[in-house]
């Protein structure tokens, strides 16, 4: 009866294709495996909470295009701002939030959007983004952080590729920049100013 049970359960799970959801390719965040292993899991945990893909996963099989930017504030609720893009060139934008904090436990998703970006607006994203060189820059953050401040991660799956950058705070350059336009130009939400670090 146990070994009837036990296949049974088995097949219960492949059919419903369940899964340990791996977030981020090995050794992406820090050469120091303790250190990378906890931010995997932090990182991992607020996606989750967020209700939100894999990217690492979606980049293993398909060419889709795609970017999020997950922005945990230590103090502020973390969000998490996704553009998937479409065959006729204009995407869909998904903001969500949850009820938690970036420095500590995520909480509950409380906010779920998702809107059409125009084929326009897509390009102006797109172009953006190789403007600043993202595909180029480096994964690991040169400074590892500090006390109190914010991690701006920003990933993207294309053509099967798949890319992360970490950043702790940054106070200009390419990954602020392109944080911001997802979250002001895309998104547009109405973070007051001194909610932004």
């Amino acid at each position: 009866m146990k070994r009837a049970t036990l296949t049974l359960l088995c097949l219960c799970l492949l059919s419903c294709g369940i899964h340990a959801q791996k977030y981020f390719p090995d050794r992406v965040f820090h050469e120091d495996s303790t250190l990378n292993k906890a931010l995997d899991s932090w990182y991992s945990g607020q996606l989750k909470a967020l209700k939100e893909p894999s990217l690492w996963e979606l980049s293993q099989k398909s060419k889709q295009q795609v970017y999020r930017f997950l922005w945990l504030r230590t103090f502020d609720h973390p969000v998490a701002i996704r553009v998937e893009i479409l065959p006729d060139g204009s995407s869909i934008l998904t903001v969500r939030m949850a009820d938690g904090v970036g420095g500590g436990p995520p909480g509950k998703l409380i906010e779920n959007l998702r809107k059409e970006i125009s084929r326009d607006q897509t390009k102006a994203f797109l172009d953006y983004v190789e403007e600043l060189k993202f595909w180029d820059l480096p994964s690991m953050d040169p400074k590892q952080g500090g006390l109190d401040g914010a991690r701006w991660v920003i990933e993207a799956a294309r053509d099967g590729r798949y890319k992360i950058v970490d950043r702790w705070t940054p106070k200009d350059g390419p990954v602020r920049d392109l944080g911001l336009y997802l979250v002001k130009k895309l998104a547009e939400l109405s973070i007051p100013s001194n909610d932004v670090y």
